[in-house]
């Protein structure tokens, strides 16, 4: 006779255990996940209709479990009383304890346990089922929602916070996410892409290749036959004049070695200018839609900052993959105190081959930039300063900026 009692709690047991299994797996898995798997799963398209009820799913898994946990309960008192009798009250006591120690271990923390670890496999088990289920129950759910409802609006409760952008990056950054290390970094740098404007990637002028037409035939013949680029820089007299550029291939179409500067000016193409504060996001979606890879980069006074192109504005999110040119080759030696550096380096760059984290918040582009702002007047050899945790100490200096500087890190 008490064997089917036993029989009973342990049925009653598991019952309350699925609905604890679908609570958690709803929520720890991915919605995501469920819709690249709805397609061809009959239980993922189940689940999936479980998870966009979230809610309501919640509302029914705690209904169920708590409704068996009570059955389980009141069967346990009635099978003691069957054994024992009214009269032994300490005995009904300790009985109730060992019940609800069973409650909380097989029916809640388990199985919660188990299903935040394995969502995907317990949704497999138990979607369909209980996804039947749910439908039985969607009246009883729905009164059950609306009082909530009532009570959380007399509350003043609102909304579910999203997830942030912050948050995002952590999980995306966790090592435990399912992403290769370099795909986990094209997202990270993607999600940066959004704040990042053309200013982060401009070239300063005297770093670029570049002709000027007042010069003698046969130097621009020689700059033009020796280009480690394609498109050539072209202006007249000051590179403040800057006429646009010559792609290498039209210079392929001249009679060889016997063209002039009329010749070249007729291969001359347009240069696009963009404001320094153009996001980089806009600028990539612009470049796409005009096919243009290269763009002057003006500030808000009409001064040219210098050039941006399209392969470093992608080499933001995808890392290097183009060589650059001797004019970008800065000087980067590592010492016992940190780096020696070429002033003309630009600090995206540096900080991407040292992970130092030099700011950009004093506006400038190169590490001579921002010396030259932080002191506002060019250094002499020995000077040393200190921008937060970074230390900077001047090795070398030239006629109007810095030539080599030793940047290290304060422990």
């Amino acid at each position: 006779m008490y064997i089917f009692y036993f029989i009973g709690l342990f049925i009653l047991l598991l019952i309350a255990s699925l609905f604890s299994f679908l609570e958690t797996a709803s929520v720890a898995i991915s919605e995501h996940r469920l819709i690249s798997l709805a397609e061809s799963k009959n239980w993922a398209k189940r689940a999936l209709q479980l998870k966009r009820q979230l809610e309501k799913v919640l509302i029914f898994s705690l209904f169920g479990n708590s409704f068996f946990n009570a059955l389980v309960t009141t069967l346990s008192t009635m099978l003691v009383l069957q054994i024992f009798g009214e009269g032994h009250q300490l005995i009904l006591s300790l009985a109730t304890l060992f019940v609800t120690l069973m409650i909380i271990i097989f029916s809640e923390a388990a199985p919660k346990i188990i299903a935040s670890k394995n969502p995907l496999l317990i949704l497999k088990l138990v979607a369909l089922p209980l996804f039947y289920l749910f439908i039985f129950s969607k009246p009883l759910i729905w009164l059950i929602d609306k009082i909530v409802y009532l009570i959380t609006r007399l509350l003043n409760v609102g909304e579910a916070d999203g997830t942030s952008l912050d948050e995002l990056k952590a999980i995306i950054a966790d090592k435990r996410s399912p992403f290769q290390d370099n795909h986990r970094e094209i997202l990270l740098n993607s999600l940066e892409l959004e704040q990042l404007t053309v200013k982060e990637v401009v070239i300063p002028l005297r770093n670029t290749e570049m002709i000027n037409l007042d010069d003698n035939i046969g130097e621009i013949k020689q700059k033009l036959h020796q280009a480690h680029h394609t498109r050539i820089i072209v202006y007249q007299n000051t590179i403040d004049n800057i006429l646009g550029y010559i792609h290498v291939k039209d210079v392929m179409t001249l009679a060889v070695d016997d063209y002039n500067i009329l010749d070249l000016t007729q291969i001359i193409r347009k240069i696009s200018y963009i404001p320094d504060f153009t996001l980089i996001v806009k600028q990539l979606k612009y470049s796409q839609q005009l096919r243009e890879r290269m763009f002057l980069v003006v500030n808000e006074y009409g001064d040219i900052l210098g050039l941006a192109c399209l392969e470093d504005m992608l080499e933001i999110v995808f890392g290097d993959f183009t060589t650059d040119s001797p004019h970008r080759n800065y000087q980067i030696i590592r010492d016992e105190n940190g780096f020696i550096v070429d002033g003309a380096m630009l600090i995206r760059e540096f900080n991407e081959a040292t992970e130092f984290g030099l700011p950009f918040s004093f506006d400038a582009m190169s590490i001579n930039g921002l010396i030259l702002k932080y002191l506002g007047d060019i250094p002499s050899v020995g000077v040393c300063f200190r921008i937060d945790k970074i230390v900077f100490e001047i090795i070398q200096v030239g006629k109007f900026w810095t030539e080599r500087v030793r940047v290290s890190r304060l422990d």
